[in-house]
């Protein structure tokens, strides 16, 4: 297979691979343990703004937790199914998740302890993912 299209390919299955986890346990987070209430319109942006306001420490806990498994995961297969098996596709996708992550910072309020915590495990995760890596045999000379 073509280097640029597997490579390509490593960055979309591992941006996909980590939307889908984080998106899976924010949805078991949101339904088992922070449903939102019946009379919340989740298009009313005023209304979101001050549920966030009033959610739980537990919850942006949950967020995290997603952030942690959802990224280690995307950037692992990002790397792994690389070309070279090496660390730049995971680098990428990790690199998507912190501009992912600034954007909801700034769409809904969030506690300032919850801003640092949120790129701290982001980037945290991106390292792990990558150091999960298989070791790639050295050159021979």
């Amino acid at each position: 297979m073509n280097e640029v299209l597997r490579n390509t390919l490593a960055a979309l299955a591992g941006a996909l691979t980590g939307m889908m986890l984080i998106l899976a346990v924010q949805t078991v987070s949101q339904r088992v343990f922070y449903p939102l209430p019946p009379d919340l319109n989740p298009k009313d942006a005023a209304a979101m703004a001050a549920y966030f306001k009033s959610l739980p420490t537990g919850a942006f806990l949950l967020v995290l937790l997603s952030y942690l498994v959802g990224v280690t995961a995307g950037a692992h297969v990002a790397g792994r199914f690389s070309s070279d098996g090496g660390p730049r596709q995971g680098v990428m996708v990790t690199g998507l998740f912190i501009v992912a992550s600034l954007m909801n910072l700034l769409a809904l309020p969030h506690p300032a302890w919850f801003w640092i915590a949120n790129f701290a495990v982001v980037i945290f995760a991106g390292w792990l993912g990558l150091k999960l890596l298989p070791q790639r045999a050295a050159p021979a000379a």
